[in-house]
Formats: structure tokens, C-alpha cells, sequence
């Protein structure tokens, strides 16, 4: 139980007892309400997401298309079809915009290769990404490593559209809104019902 030293905040309905007087809070350019209580852990009372589209994060408004493209990240499990839908779009989209393409691999740059041999775009404006660790980190959580190829094709071709196409994963291969102004996300249901619920 809380004693009386304790302070209680309130955010979003939730209560949460602390027994830092000085906490500090902010909010982030998403709306979202932190707070710290030793100047290191920021937390905040927002429910879990719940998975709804209408509370997926929203784009960055700011972010500057001079810098880099449009970009549409394309992730999901193995097998789905992901390099398949690359390859559609650019066949698609490449005769009326100026398109260039990365792709993540564990240690191959198998999906990179496909789409050279099957001639989505030109060959130059490819460029395979090997992870090296889990493909969902690199879209997620350290963009880096798919960040300097897609600024790089960005700047070299003055490219209206940029694809992203991530190494399959598991469920938890979600874009980073710092890398994706839009996402797809593609699933196999032909299995049965699991991962569509999940």
C-alpha cells in the first residue's frame, strides 16, 4: 500500500502510485504523456495498444521528402509473398514513377536477387540488405542500416517512391514510423485462423 509520501498520478483513467516527489513529465510530439521519477526510466499510463487500425502510430507530419521519398514499408512472416508484391508494384508503378527498392535478408541477399531477375527496376537501383540478427530490428527498432541505402537511391535518383520490403518474421515486424510513411503488412491465411487473429 502506498504510503502518504507516495504521490499518485493520473493519466488516461489510470492510476499509478510513485514515491518520487520530484518526478519530471513531458509530452511527445505523438501526444503521448511520459514521466520519469529518476531521470532515466520515461514511462507513461497508456493502455497497451490494442491492435485496432484506428490506434495504429500515426506518420510524422514533419518529416522532409527532400531528405528521402515517400517510403512504403512491406513486412510480415516468411512466405507470405512480400518479394512477390515488390515485384508487382515496380512493374506497376515503374513506367510513371521514378522507383528504387531495398530488401532484408538474415545473410543473403536472396529477395534483392529475385528482383533483379525478374527486372523490377533496374539492377542500380536495388540494394540488398543483409541483417545479420533478427530482420524486425532492423525496420523497427535500430533503421539504420536500411536508412543510409534508402537515402543514398533517394538522393541518386530523385525518386518519387521508395520500397522497403523487410526479411520474414515473426509477428512483431512492424515499421518504424521513422522509416515507413506507410505500411503493408502481409499474411498467409491459408493455414488457418492464428495469425490473423495474432
Amino acid at each position: 500500500m502506498a504510503s502518504s509520501e507516495n504521490i499518485h498520478h493520473h493519466h488516461d483513467h489510470q492510476q499509478h502510485a510513485h514515491g518520487d516527489a520530484g518526478a519530471t513529465s513531458w509530452v511527445d510530439q505523438d501526444g503521448r504523456v511520459y514521466h520519469s521519477h529518476d531521470g532515466l526510466a520515461q514511462h507513461s499510463h497508456v493502455p497497451i495498444y490494442s491492435g485496432f487500425f484506428s490506434t495504429r502510430a500515426l506518420p510524422f507530419h514533419s518529416r522532409d521528402y527532400n531528405e528521402r521519398a515517400f517510403t512504403v514499408g512491406i513486412g510480415g512472416p516468411d512466405g507470405p509473398g512480400k518479394t512477390a508484391l515488390m515485384l508487382v508494384l515496380c512493374q506497376f508503378l515503374r513506367d510513371k514513377y521514378s522507383l528504387a527498392a531495398v530488401t532484408n535478408d538474415i545473410f543473403t541477399k536472396v529477395d534483392g536477387e529475385f528482383l533483379v531477375k525478374h527486372e523490377a527496376i533496374p539492377q542500380e537501383r536495388i540494394r540488398p540488405v543483409e541483417t545479420g540478427g533478427r530482420p524486425h530490428a532492423a525496420i523497427r527498432e535500430d533503421t539504420c542500416i536500411n536508412l543510409g541505402p534508402l537515402e543514398e537511391l533517394s538522393n541518386l535518383y530523385k525518386t518519387d517512391l521508395l520500397l522497403c520490403v523487410s526479411g520474414g518474421d515473426n509477428l512483431a515486424a512492424n515499421f518504424s514510423r521513422e522509416l515507413a510513411d506507410y505500411i503493408i503488412y502481409i499474411i498467409d491465411v491459408s493455414a488457418g485462423d492464428k495469425i490473423p487473429r495474432k
